[in-house]
């Protein structure tokens, strides 16, 4: 029941997102806009989300819904410091998951350390997220490109 129940959300997201729906528009900051070759940074990812949308967190606990993931094109001038963090997400549980899922409404926040290797380092990547309407269920996949701007000193 589950494996239909997937098929379809996914099938209705496609169609979704031929109609480019965009309920997150993201902001990306770094904790501090200089730093030194070695320095440990904080990345911070913020979506600023629709009314009547949420978007699902970069850790959950059951499968089917589309976690947050941040992808990053690799390079030797930083490398990443553990996993990308949710601030502080919201949780429920989920018939249709039949568990617990994390999500965010209004605003989501993650984090991701980096460590800077090499001067003025090159981060950028794609970030991925599934925001899903509370008015009728309607998922949508979403990607933006990222870049942080980071200067050594």
């Amino acid at each position: 029941m589950k494996k239909i129940l997937f098929i379809f959300l996914f099938a209705s997201s496609l169609a979704a997102s031929a109609q480019i729906l965009k309920p997150a528009k993201w902001t990306f900051t770094p904790s501090k806009t200089s730093a030194k070759v070695g320095e440990t940074i904080d990345l911070v990812f913020t979506a600023k989300i629709d009314d009547n949308w949420y978007m699902y967190s970069s850790e959950l606990k059951v499968e089917g819904p589309l976690p947050t993931a941040a992808n990053f094109t690799k390079n030797d001038t930083y490398t990443l410091v553990g996993k990308l963090v949710p601030v502080k997400p919201k949780e429920k549980f989920d018939d249709i998951w039949g568990g617990k899922v994390q999500y965010f409404e209004h605003e989501a926040k993650f984090i991701q350390k980096v460590k800077i290797t090499k001067a003025n380092p090159v981060i950028e990547g794609k970030i991925e997220c599934q925001t899903c309407t509370t008015k009728d269920g309607k998922c949508v996949p979403n990607k933006d490109k990222f870049k942080f701007d980071v200067k050594t000193i």
